[in-house]
C-alpha cells in the first residue's frame, strides 16, 4: 500500500487528526468574517451601487452576504423580516433592527400590496418570538373592510398570538415546533429554550441600548426586551392543543372541540387488537377447531405501574391553571377522577398483604414530602409495544393505592378492549386477590364482569417474590403468553424521567397537557418504529423458537429412555395445569427442604411477638428488620444474576444484549438507592462507612457494597437481632443454593448418560453439548453462591458464638462438586465414596435419592417444555400482530380518505380536504414501508423446528414420534 494510500485511510478513520493542522485556517476563516471580506474594495450597495460606507447592511441569515443600503435590504427584507441584520459602522459590524431602518409587517395583505387604513400594533412594541432569537418589529394590522379579527390575521401569517385581545406578542408556527421536538427529545424546558433565544438575541445583559461611541447609530441588537417567558409559555401550551386537535380529526368533526370523546385523541398502538380496526370482523366467532385464536391471540396485554419521580408540587390550582385536554389523551379526566378518589380511598379497607413486602420499598421513596400535591403518577401501557394507553394515566397523591389503580385499569378497559387481557403487575398477586370486591363498590366496576383475566408479574420483579408467586404468576409458565416480559413501563419511565425536573414546578393543569403531549410524541416515535422492532423480534424468535424445540424434545427423548412412564405422566399433569391452574403445580417440587421462606415466616412471628412485648422498635411503617435484611439478601441474589448474565455475553455482545444489561443495571440501582433510604433508618451508622466508598455511584450497581451486618460488624455497632436474623436467613440460602447444585448435578449427569448412549451425529452432538453447557454454568454458578454465603456465615459465627456449625456445611471443594455415583478423579468404584454435599437434608437414603432425581429430570423437563411453548407462541402473536398493524394502517389510510371525499369543495374545507388527503398518505407510507420490511418474515416463521401443521401448534414429545407436534388446549 503507498504511503499516501495509507495516509488517506489513517485520517478517515481519525477525523479529528486530521483536522488539528486546519485549525489557523479555520480561525482564519472565523475572523475574516468579521469585517467586509471581498466586500472591502468596494464601497457601495451591491444592488443599486449607492455609494455610503455608513449606510451598509449585511444579513446574518441570508445566503448572500455582500453589503447592501438601507432601501435595497428593506426591500429584499419584505418577506424575511425576522432575519437579523448587522451595520457596517466603519469599525465593525454593529447589530442593528430592521425596524429600526424602517421595515413594516402588513398583516391582512398579500406582500408589496399595502392597506388603505393599517394600524400599528399597540403601543407600536410588537414582540416575535423566532428560532433565531426574540424580535422587535414594526407590525401594521389590516384596518380596511376586509380586515379580520387581528389573532386571525396574526394566524394567517403563521404568527401565534399570546392573546385574543390587543395582542403585543407572537411566537412563529416555526419556534413553537421546533420547541416542541426538541422538548421531545431532549426533555428541555420552556425556561431553558426561551432564554436560549434571549441570549441569541443579546449575550451581554445590556439592558439599555447603546449608542456607539465612533457613529450616530444604536445597537438596538443590544437592548434586552421585556420579559416575553410567561406568553411564551402560554402559547407553547396553546399550540400544542391545537396541534392536538387538528391531527386527532377534530376540525373535522362537526362536534368540534368540545365534544371530544375521552380518549379519541391518544396516539393508538397499531400492533394491539382493536375491534373494527384490525380485528377480523368474525374475530369473536371463530369455527370450533380455531377456537384457540379467539382466547388469546386476540388477547390485550398490559402493563400496570407507578413512577414517583413524576412527582409534582403543590403550587397553583386546577382554578388558576385549568387543563385544556379534558382526558381526551392519555391522563384521565381530571373531575371525576377526583371525585372518585373522594368517595372511595379513605373508607376503602386496608388489605393485609399476601406476599413479600417488596413494594414498600418503591413506595418509600415518595412518603412524606411536604408541599407534594402528586407523589408520582399511574399508568397502563400496552406491554407488548410499550405504549401509553389511553385514559390510562392518573396522579398518585400518597403512594400506589389500590383505589387509584382500579380507577386507572377501569378506565384503560373502556378504551378498545377485547374479552382477553394479559395484565402485568408488579404487585398482582396482591392487588388481585379483592379486585373484583373493590370494583363491585365502583360505579364503572361492572365492565370487569366483560372480560376474563390472567394476572402476571413482569420477570425481573419476580425475584423480590415468595416462591408461590413465581409459579402461580410467571410469565415463562404462563401459557398463551408468548415471550411477553411485563416490563413496559419500566423502559417507558426510563424515556420520560427527564421531564421530573421541569413538570414538578408545574401548575395541574399544564403538567397533564405537558404529559399528554410527551405520551403522544412516544406513542408516535413506537408507531414508526414498529417496522424494524417486529422485524428484529422475527428473527430472534424463529431462531429461537427452532433451538429451544429441539432442545425440549431431544431432553424428553433422552429421559424416556429411563422413565417412559413418567414422561407421558408429566405431559399430562402439565396440560391439566394449564387447563385448571388450580391442579398441583407441576414446577413446584414436593420434596421437604429447608426453606427460606418458613424461615422469613419465623422471623415475622418473632418481631410480632417481639413488637408486642416492647422488646423490639421499628422505624418504618411497613419495613422491619428481617424484612430489610431479606430485601437486601435478594438484591444481593440479582446483582449475582446480572454479573453472571454479563459474563456470559463474550467478547461480542449485540446492541440487543447490551441494552438488556443496561435496562437491568438501571432497575437495579434504583432499587438499591432505595432501599439505602431505610436502610440507614435502622443502622444509620452505614451513612458514614458509604461515605468512604462514594466512588461507588459511578461504578456498575452489580458491584455495589450493601453494608449488610455480615460486611461490616467489625466497623459500627449492630443489635443483636441483625446478626442473629441475618444469619438464620443465610442458613436457609446456603441450603437452598446446595438444593439446585444438587438438581442440576443430577440432571447434568441424566444429560451426559443420554449423550453417549443415544445422541449420534455432529448437529446432534453440538446441540447436545450446548444444552450441558448451559447446566453445567448452573452448576458453577449455585457452588459459587454457596461458597459466598458460608464466607458470611463464618463471619457471624464469631459473634453469636454458633459452635459446630460447619458440621452440616462444610467446606465446598472443587472436587466435592460431583454426581452421587461420581468419585473423586482418580478412585476405582470399590473405593469411590459420595459427596457430602448429597448427606446434607433432604437426600440421605437411596429411595431419597432416587425421588430426587426423578424431581429434579421433571422439574427440568417442565422448564424446557415451557421455554419451546413460550417462542411457539411468540412466534404465532409477532405474525399476527404485523397483521394488525397493516390493517391498521389500512384503516387509517380509509378513514382519513372518506373524510376528504366528503367535505363539499369550500375556501375552509380546501383545507380540511387537502390535511385528510395528507394524513391518509403519511400511513399509506408507514404502510409501505412496513410491508416492504416484513415481505420475508411469513416465509421465514414457515422455517425450522416448531412450526404449526395443520392447526397444531404446540409441540409435544411422543414416544412413537419425537418430533411431532399435538394441539394443545384452548384456556
Amino acid at each position: 500500500m503507498s504511503i499516501r494510500r495509507y495516509k488517506l485511510i489513517r485520517n478517515q478513520d481519525a477525523p479529528l487528526l486530521e483536522w488539528l493542522p486546519k485549525r489557523e485556517e479555520y480561525l482564519s476563516e472565523f475572523l475574516r468574517l468579521e469585517g467586509r471580506g471581498d466586500m472591502a474594495s468596494f464601497l457601495g450597495c451591491i444592488v443599486c451601487n449607492e455609494m455610503d460606507p455608513e449606510l451598509l447592511f449585511r444579513c446574518e441569515d441570508c445566503f448572500d452576504i455582500r453589503l447592501t443600503c438601507k432601501s435595497c435590504t428593506i426591500h429584499l427584507h419584505r418577506a424575511l423580516p425576522l432575519h437579523r441584520i448587522k451595520q457596517w459602522n466603519g469599525l465593525y459590524f454593529a447589530k442593528q433592527s430592521l425596524k429600526h431602518i424602517g421595515l413594516r409587517i402588513q398583516l391582512g395583505h398579500h406582500l408589496n400590496q399595502p392597506c388603505p387604513n393599517p394600524v400599528a400594533a399597540p403601543g407600536d412594541d410588537f414582540v416575535v418570538i423566532h428560532t433565531n432569537g426574540i424580535h422587535c418589529v414594526g407590525l401594521d394590522f389590516c384596518n380596511c373592510g376586509r380586515s379580520q379579527n387581528h389573532h386571525i390575521q396574526l394566524l394567517r401569517a403563521r404568527f401565534f398570538p399570546a392573546t385574543t385581545l390587543a395582542p403585543k406578542t407572537a411566537a412563529t408556527f416555526e419556534v413553537l415546533h421546533a420547541f416542541q421536538m426538541t422538548s421531545f427529545m431532549s426533555k428541555i424546558s420552556g425556561f431553558e429554550y426561551y432564554h436560549a433565544l434571549a441570549r441569541i438575541t443579546n449575550n451581554l445583559g445590556v439592558t439599555p441600548p447603546v449608542r456607539c461611541q465612533f457613529h450616530k447609530c444604536f445597537l438596538w441588537g443590544l437592548t434586552l426586551l421585556q420579559d416575553r417567558y410567561p406568553a411564551f409559555l402560554r402559547m407553547v401550551r396553546e399550540w400544542r392543543h391545537i396541534k392536538l386537535m387538528k391531527r386527532m380529526g377534530r376540525g373535522h368533526d362537526t362536534g368540534g372541540i368540545d365534544n371530544t370523546p375521552e380518549g379519541s385523541c391518544a396516539v393508538l398502538c397499531p400492533a394491539c387488537p382493536h375491534p373494527g380496526k384490525n380485528l377480523p370482523e368474525n374475530w369473536q366467532s371463530a369455527p370450533p377447531d380455531k377456537s384457540y385464536f379467539n382466547s388469546w391471540l386476540y388477547a390485550l396485554f398490559v402493563g400496570i405501574d407507578a413512577n414517583f419521580r413524576l412527582k409534582r408540587l403543590d403550587v397553583s390550582s386546577n382554578a388558576r391553571d385549568p387543563g385544556l385536554n379534558k382526558g381526551y389523551s392519555y391522563v384521565v379526566e381530571e373531575k371525576k377522577f377526583k371525585e372518585f378518589l373522594k368517595d372511595h380511598v379513605d373508607g376503602m379497607p386496608s388489605e393485609k398483604s399476601t406476599c413479600n413486602n417488596h413494594d414498600a420499598i418503591k413506595s418509600a421513596a415518595m412518603r412524606g414530602g411536604q408541599g407534594i400535591a402528586s407523589s408520582g403518577i399511574g399508568t397502563i401501557e400496552c406491554s407488548r409495544h410499550n405504549t401509553k394507553r389511553a385514559t390510562s394515566v392518573g396522579d398518585l397523591q400518597r403512594g400506589e393505592k389500590y383505589p387509584n389503580m382500579d380507577y386507572i385499569f377501569l378506565s384503560s378497559l373502556k378504551q378498545d378492549s377485547p374479552k382477553r387481557v394479559v395484565v402485568s403487575y408488579d404487585i398482582a398477586c396482591q392487588w388481585s386477590v379483592n379486585l373484583a370486591r373493590r370494583c363491585s363498590l365502583y360505579p364503572d366496576g361492572g365492565i370487569l364482569e366483560e372480560h376474563d383475566f390472567v394476572y402476571v408479574i413482569p420477570k425481573w420483579h419476580m425475584a423480590a417474590h415468595r416462591l408461590k408467586c413465581h409459579t402461580e404468576f410467571s410469565f415463562y409458565y404462563t401459557p398463551w403468553v408468548g415471550r411477553t416480559d411485563g416490563e413496559a413501563p419500566e423502559r417507558g419511565w426510563a424515556a420520560s424521567n427527564g421531564l421530573a425536573s421541569s413538570t414538578k414546578e408545574m401548575g395541574p393543569g399544564s403538567r397533564r397537557d405537558t404529559l399528554d403531549d410527551y405520551f403522544g410524541d412516544y406513542n408516535w416515535r413506537k408507531t414508526i418504529g414498529l417496522g424494524p422492532t417486529l422485524l428484529r423480534k422475527v428473527k430472534e424468535a424463529g431462531e429461537e423458537r427452532a433451538g429451544l424445540v429441539i432442545d425440549f424434545l431431544e431432553l424428553s427423548a433422552s429421559i424416556a429412555k429411563e422413565y417412559p412412564q413418567q414422561v407421558m405422566q408429566w405431559t399430562a399433569d402439565m396440560q391439566a395445569w394449564e387447563r385448571d391452574p388450580t391442579k398441583t403445580n407441576p414446577f413446584a417440587s414436593p420434596i421437604d427442604k429447608i426453606s427460606e421462606n418458613a424461615v422469613r415466616l419465623e422471623l415475622a412471628r418473632e418481631e410480632e411477638l417481639a413488637m408486642t412485648l416492647g422488646q423490639l422498635t421499628f422505624f418504618h411503617d411497613e419495613i422491619s428488620p428481617s424484612m430489610l435484611l431479606t430485601q437486601g439478601i435478594e438484591i444481593e441474589d440479582q446483582q449475582r444474576h446480572l454479573e453472571e448474565s454479563i459474563r456470559s455475553l463474550g467478547q461480542h455482545p449485540t446492541d440487543l444484549q447490551r441494552a438488556k444489561i443496561q435496562e437491568s443495571r438501571n432497575r437495579l440501582r434504583r432499587r438499591i438507592e432505595a432501599w439505602r433510604e431505610i436502610q440507614q433508618l435502622y443502622l444509620p451508622g452505614v451513612t458514614t462507612l458509604r461515605a468512604r466508598s462514594d466512588s461507588q455511584t459511578s461504578s456498575p450497581p452489580e458491584t455495589w457494597l450493601l453494608h449488610l451486618p455480615s460486611e461490616i460488624l467489625n466497623d459500627i455497632p449492630l443489635e443483636p437481632c441483625f446478626l442473629d436474623f441475618e444469619w438464620r436467613l443465610r442458613r436457609a440460602q446456603a441450603f437452598a443454593a446446595l438444593d439446585s447444585l444438587r438438581r442440576h448435578l443430577l440432571t447434568r449427569n441424566q444429560m451426559f448418560s443420554s449423550k453417549s448412549r443415544h445422541v449420534r451425529g455432529q448437529s446432534a452432538l453440538t446441540r447436545s453439548r450446548k444444552l450441558i453447557e448451559r447446566i453445567q454454568a448452573k452448576v458453577a454458578y449455585n457452588a459459587k453462591k454457596y461458597r459466598e454465603v458460608r464466607t458470611k456465615l463464618g463471619r457471624l459465627a464469631i459473634p453469636l458464638k454458633v459452635l459446630d456449625w460447619t458440621k452440616e456445611l462444610p467446606i465446598l471443594a472443587e472436587a466435592d462438586v460431583r454426581g452421587l455415583n461420581e468419585g473423586d478423579e482418580g478412585t476405582t468404584e470399590g473405593r469411590r465414596t459420595v459427596s457430602w454435599i448429597w448427606k446434607a437434608p433432604t437426600s440421605q437414603t437411596a429411595k431419597a435419592a432416587d425421588e430426587q432425581v426423578e424431581e429434579a429430570l421433571r422439574i427440568e423437563w417442565c422448564k424446557a417444555r415451557a421455554r419451546a411453548h413460550r417462542w411457539q407462541e411468540e412466534c404465532l402473536l409477532l405474525e399476527e400482530e404485523m397483521r394488525r398493524t397493516l390493517a391498521f394502517f389500512q384503516s387509517e389510510v380509509d378513514t382519513w380518505t372518506q373524510v376528504g371525499i366528503d367535505l363539499a369543495p369550500t375556501d375552509l374545507n380546501e383545507g380540511l380536504r387537502a390535511y385528510a388527503f395528507r394524513q391518509a398518505d403519511s400511513r399509506a407510507g408507514l404502510l409501505a414501508q412496513c410491508s416492504k420490511t416484513w415481505r420475508d418474515c411469513a416465509q421465514y416463521l414457515e422455517l425450522g423446528e416448531g412450526v404449526p401443521i395443520e392447526g397444531v401448534i404446540k409441540v409435544e414429545y411422543h414416544p412413537d414420534h419425537c418430533a411431532d407436534s399435538v394441539a394443545d388446549v384452548d384456556p
